[in-house]
């Protein structure tokens, strides 16, 4: 079996994406996070970009020191940068450089002729050959570039010392077949990728959504190397996203046949970090982490999920395993999914009339979700309930007030439907308020394990996850005009769901 190396760029191109500039105690804890994750090579940043960036790069050198893993830094393609930058590296680190091979890009930024860019280009592998152990020179806009050209600039570098060469497809432009051409024909063309001299890397950008599908062709078609980040991060619409390439090499591997280090029981922790430490939402939708992923809403769904979770639930998913799988009720929604959802909150059974009464209930609502918290008093109103049961409690009224340092939160409550009470919370931020509220009302200690808040004014999609009492994972969601109130009803869903396990 073909091992293929990953390198991960989630510290420099991810780094380098607008608006995601990591701080500076991030990088070297992400690094090792990637490390665990299997990656063998993580590229820590540009180190001549700033003080800051030198300095961070020569403290993730440090930081990985005890890994199998080796670092790797990009800079210009001048002698003096190579020089300076050479000095963050260890003995196995790998000093990255990269030049245009495109008539548009090696015209606006370098405006010299094709030979002029050998001849550089050699002398650029020639000079840092004699400072690391390892160098790797890209190929910039290489998908752009003229395939003769591109294959005869390979030779040069490869015969100057290169130890690698990254084809790059700097703006998203190629299709997985073209990728897949391209790499097979450097491969007949170039003796040193076809005899296993120089590692053939492949870089690809996201801009029409194929990076991962033309990293997956590059491999088929024997590529030595891929360059992904987590999350695909990256410049524009970013790259290729490691962990959906990892889930379709796990799950696919007699179609690709390769090996690589990645641990697939690490990449939920490293996603799971890499979006809290970021702030990134990967939103509804996004393959693998989006919180979507599990979320089991139109009736012939449920129905084939009652069946066997296989029916619905992709092996791609099982793969990261970052969002926790629910039952959302909906106009979509059949007579299965009422029925699993009652079973899951250990309610009795309904019969076959009561499961259509609460179904037509839940389409004539109008709501685009139907909540635990509005499921749970539906089936009181139909003596669903065991008598041991807790009512569920419910918001019938909120309000917030805010300064700099300080919030409280005040809310009118009923428990099914009746008994209003007023309660309240306070704290530092607007969390901590809503949950000292959820505490003092249920008693129950709640984290806030993830939060996203998607949508515009009027209207806001919440989700959540919450640990309740160091041990349960709630995945719960919203939608209304006032998010903090989003965050409460979440809370409150989650009381009421936990309620029922700890019941029963």
């Amino acid at each position: 079996m073909r091992r293929v190396r990953v390198l991960d760029t989630t510290l420099r191109d991810g780094d380098q994406a607008a608006g995601f500039a990591f701080d500076r105690n991030t990088k070297p804890l992400l690094a090792i996070a990637l490390a665990k994750a299997g990656v063998d090579i993580v590229e820590a940043g540009f180190p001549l970009s700033s003080q800051d960036d030198f300095d961070v790069c020569c403290e993730v050198v440090a930081a990985l020191r005890d890994f199998p893993v080796q670092v790797a830094v990009v800079c210009r393609g001048n002698v003096n940068d190579i020089r300076k930058t050479a000095a963050t590296l260890n003995d196995t680190g790998i000093l990255h450089v990269t030049l245009p091979v495109s008539n548009a890009h090696v015209s606006a930024f370098l405006n010299i002729s094709r030979t002029q860019l050998i001849e550089r280009a050699i002398q650029i592998v020639s000079f840092a050959s004699g400072l690391v152990s390892s160098v790797e020179i890209g190929a910039e806009d290489a998908t752009r570039s003229d395939p003769d050209f591109l294959c005869e600039y390979c030779c040069a570098v490869i015969e100057a010392g290169a130890s690698t060469v990254n084809i790059a497809d700097t703006i998203g432009l190629f299709t997985p077949s073209q990728i897949f051409s391209l790499v097979t024909l450097l491969r007949q063309r170039v003796s040193g990728f076809s005899c296993g001299q120089t590692c053939l890397s492949i870089h690809c950008h996201n801009d029409a959504g194929l990076a991962v599908a033309n990293t997956l062709a590059a491999i088929e078609a024997g590529c030595d190397q891929i360059e992904v980040t987590v999350g695909g991060i990256g410049e524009r619409s970013g790259n290729a996203a490691l962990e959906e390439v990892a889930a379709n090499l796990f799950v696919h591997s007699e179609i690709y046949n390769v090996s690589t280090g990645l641990r697939s029981e690490h990449l939920s922790k490293l996603a799971d970090y890499f979006y809290r430490v970021t702030g990134i939402s990967p939103g509804p939708m996004k393959p693998l982490t989006g919180w979507n992923v599990c979320a089991h809403a139109s009736g012939i769904h449920q129905k084939g999920f009652v069946q066997s979770s296989d029916n619905y639930l992709p092996e791609t998913a099982r793969i990261c395993n970052t969002v926790p799988e629910r039952i959302v009720l909906s106009r979509h929604s059949g007579k299965a999914g009422i029925r699993l959802m009652a079973e899951r909150l250990g309610l009795n059974i309904p019969n076959h009339a009561i499961t259509e009464q609460l179904l037509n209930h839940i389409k004539k609502s109008g709501l685009r979700t139907f909540g635990v918290t509005e499921f749970l008093k539906l089936a009181a109103e139909h003596d669903l309930l065991p008598p041991d049961f807790p009512q569920p409690i419910s918001c019938v009224g909120f309000s917030e007030y805010r300064t700099e340092e300080h919030c409280r939160i005040t809310a009118m409550i009923t428990v099914s439907g009746t008994d209003k009470q007023t309660v309240s919370g306070e704290g530092f931020t607007v969390e901590s308020a809503v949950l000292n509220v959820t505490k003092n009302i249920s008693g129950l200690s709640i984290q806030l394990t993830k939060t996203e808040l998607i949508g515009k004014e009027g209207l806001f999609h919440f989700y959540a996850e919450m640990l309740v009492a160091g041990q349960t994972v709630i995945a719960v969601e919203r939608l209304g005009s006032h998010p903090t109130r989003l965050l409460f009803e979440c809370c409150l869903d989650t009381v009421n769901q936990v309620t029922r396990k700890h019941t029963t």
